[in-house]
C-alpha cells in the first residue's frame, strides 16, 4: 500500500469534511481522492471516521510516539519489537499500544538505516548510506588496489587438496583498466609488487597502457602496508594513500571490478564455491577433479583481456581501452631493469654452509664465501627464483643462483674464489707469524732498533715470487753480513786493533816525500846478519 504524507492526508480529510458539512455528497470525491493517492476508498472513509450513510466508520488508527525507553529496549533486543512490548508490559507500563501499532511506530519513526544498524551493526548502516561519486580526470592519476579470495577451487602443483586462489588487482580510476594482476595461493607483499610491476611496464602484447601512477590507493591489509611497497613507492615517486580500515567504499572502482569478476567469470566455472550445494554440503558440479591452477590462470588472463579491450563498461559507455586512448596525458615510463631493482620484495636470511636457503632452494655465489653465519637481506622477484640479490645493509654483496641450476662456469667460479680466499688467508697468517717471530739486536743504548730476523730457504723462494718482498730481501742479506752484529771488536781485538781501539785510527797524516831526511851512506845495504827477501825467509820465519 502506498504511504501518504500526513500533510496530504490532513488536507484531503479537511476538504471532504468541509464539503460534507455543507450537505453535499462526498462519495464521488472519496473515490477520486482514493484513485489519486493510490489507496482504497475504504482507507479514505477510515480517515474521515464516518461514512456517508451516517454509520460509524472504522476508527482511526492510534498514533504512538516512541520514547527513549522504547528505543533503548529496541537496541537491546536487536530490533525485536515483540520483545520490546513484552518487557515494557512486565515493567508495569500500561500505556503500551497493541503490537501492530508499536511495529508501525518503529517503522515510521526510524529510518531504514537506523533499523538496519540495530540489527546488523555498521554493515547494516552502510547499506543505507549515500556516497559521493568521484573519478579522476586523466589516466594514471589514481590507481586502486585490492586483494580478493576467489570463490572457486583449483588444484595447485604438488597439492593434495584443492584450494581457493587469491588475486591482486590494480585498476586505473579514469579508464577502469585492469593495469596489473597477480594470482597466488597466499597473498603477500611479493605478490603485490609483482602485480604493480606488471601494471607499470608497457607491454605491446597486452595493450598500449602502463606507466607510473601519480597516486596509489590500496586497502589497509598487511600485504599493502608492508615496508616493501612503501619503499618502492617512494623510489618511484608514487603517493601511497591507503584507505582506512573497513572502508571498502573508499576504493569503489576496484570493488566493482571484483563483483564483475564474480558475476561474469567465476560463477560460470565448475567448483564455484558460492554455487548451489547438496544437502550434505557438497557442491553441485562435474564428477571430476577441479581444474589445474595453470589452466585457471590462462582462463583468467583471457577474461582480463576481454574486459580491458572488448567489454563495454556500463558507466563509461565504451571499453576501458577506448577510454584510455581518448586521453592524451603523457606516460611516465621506467626502464624494466630499473623496475626490477625498485620492485623487489625483501626478507632476512642467514648465510649457511651451503649458501642462502630461500623458497625451498639453496642459493650460492662466490662472494658469499667466508660469510657463513652472517645475516643478510635477500631481495627477489616474485614467481622468478632463478636468481636473488643478496645485500648486507644497503650494500650489494652478490647475485646468487640456485645450486641445482649452476652451470659449470659458475661452479668453477665458486671453487676458485674459495681457493683464492684460502691462499690469501694463508699469506696473511704467514706474515703474522713472521712478525710474531721477529728478533731484535740487543738494545744497550738509545738509538735505532736493529731487526735481526732470519729468513728460511722456503721463505726466500716465496719472496722471489712476491715483488713487494724483493726490496726487503737485499736488506735482509746486508743485515746478515754485518760483522758488527757479532761484536768482533771486543772478542778478537788482537786481530784488528784499529777496530777495537777507535782512537788508534786518529793518527797524523804521513809526511810528504820532500820532507824526509836523506839516508846515510852506510844505510845503502842491509846490516850484517839481517835477512833479505832473497833469503826466502819471512819475519815469521826469523822468529822461528
Amino acid at each position: 500500500m502506498t504511504r501518504v504524507d500526513r500533510e496530504v492526508k490532513a488536507s484531503v480529510v479537511a476538504r471532504l469534511r468541509e464539503k460534507k458539512a455543507s450537505g453535499a455528497a462526498i462519495t464521488a470525491d472519496v473515490r477520486r481522492a482514493a484513485t489519486g493517492l493510490s489507496v482504497s476508498e475504504r482507507t479514505v472513509w477510515g480517515w474521515l471516521g464516518r461514512d456517508e450513510r451516517g454509520e460509524e466508520g472504522e476508527p482511526s488508527r492510534r498514533h504512538y510516539e516512541l520514547t527513549e525507553a522504547d528505543l533503548d529496549e529496541y537496541a537491546a533486543w536487536r530490533g525485536n519489537v515483540a520483545a520490546v512490548r513484552r518487557v515494557r508490559l512486565e515493567a508495569g507500563d500500561q500505556d503500551m499500544p497493541p503490537l501492530r501499532t508499536l511495529q508501525r511506530a518503529f517503522a515510521a519513526q526510524l529510518t531504514p538505516g537506523q533499523r538496519a544498524a540495530v540489527v546488523d551493526g555498521t554493515e547494516g548502516w552502510r547499506r543505507h548510506q549515500v556516497y559521493l561519486r568521484w573519478a579522476p580526470d586523466r589516466r594514471n592519476a589514481l590507481w586502486e588496489a585490492d586483494h580478493k579470495e576467489l570463490p572457486v577451487l583449483v588444484m595447485a602443483p604438488r597439492a593434495q587438496q584443492p584450494r581457493k586462489p587469491w588475486v591482486t588487482l590494480f585498476v586505473d580510476g579514469f579508464s577502469r583498466l585492469i593495469m596489473g594482476w597477480a594470482l597466488s595461493l597466499v597473498p603477500n607483499a611479493a605478490v603485490v609488487l609483482a602485480a604493480l610491476r606488471r601494471g607499470i611496464v608497457v607491454d605491446p602484447e597486452r595493450g598500449p597502457f602502463g606507466g607510473l601512477p601519480e597516486k596509489l590507493v590500496p586497502d589497509n591489509g598487511l600485504e599493502f602496508a608492508a615496508s616493501a611497497l612503501t619503499r618502492s613507492s617512494a623510489a618511484l615517486g608514487i603517493e601511497l594513500a591507503p584507505t582506512p580500515a573497513y572502508q571498502g567504499y573508499s576504493k569503489g572502482k576496484v570493488e566493482r571490478v571484483n563483483r564483475t569478476l564474480d558475476q561474469e567469470f567465476l560463477s560460470g566455472l565448475p567448483f564455484y564455491t558460492d554455487g548451489p550445494r547438496a544437502a550434505d554440503g557438497h557442491l553441485f558440479g562435474p564428477d571430476v577433479a577441479p581444474m589445474r591452477l595453470e589452466l585457471f590462470c590462462d582462463r583468467f588472463a583471457e577474461w582480463v583481456r576481454d574486459y580491458n579491450t572488448e567489454r563495454v563498461h556500463s558507466e563509461l559507455g565504451q571499453s576501458p581501452l577506448t577510454r584510455w586512448g581518448a586521453d592524451a596525458t603523457p606516460l611516465r615510463e621506467v626502464p624494466a631493469e630499473e623496475l626490477r631493482w625498485m620492485l623487489m620484495a625483501d626478507t632476512e636470511r642467514t648465510i649457511g654452509k651451503d649458501g642462502v636457503h630461500f623458497g625451498g632452494l639453496r642459493f650460492i655465489a662466490p662472494e658469499l664465501n667466508g660469510r657463513v653465519g652472517e645475516k643478510v637481506q635477500v631481495r627477489y622477484t616474485p614467481h622468478d627464483l632463478r636468481q636473488i640479490e643478496v645485500f648486507h645493509g644497503d650494500t650489494s654483496l652478490a647475485t646468487a643462483y640456485p645450486q641445482e641450476l649452476l652451470t659449470g662456469e659458475q661452479r668453477a667460479a665458486v671453487l676458485e674464489r674459495r681457493r683464492t680466499d684460502a691462499a690469501e688467508l694463508g699469506k696473511r697468517q704467514r706474515r703474522a707469524s713472521r712478525r710474531a717471530r721477529a728478533s731484535l739486536a740487543p738494545i744497550t743504548a738509545p738509538g735505532e732498533v736493529v731487526d735481526t730476523t732470519t729468513i728460511s730457504a722456503g721463505q726466500a723462494r716465496a719472496d722471489e715470487t712476491c715483488p713487494e718482498r724483493a726490496g726487503r730481501r737485499d736488506e735482509d742479506l746486508r743485515r746478515q753480513a754485518m760483522t758488527s752484529l757479532l761484536d768482533l771488536k771486543t772478542d778478537f781485538a788482537y786481530w784488528n786493533p784499529e777496530v777495537a781501539m777507535p782512537e788508534a785510527r786518529e793518527t797524523p797524516d804521513p809526511p810528504a816525500l820532500d820532507d824526509l831526511p836523506a839516508p846515510a851512506p852506510d844505510d845503502e845495504g842491509p846490516a850484517d846478519g839481517a835477512a833479505t827477501p832473497d833469503d826466502g825467509a819471512s819475519e815469521g820465519g826469523a822468529r822461528r
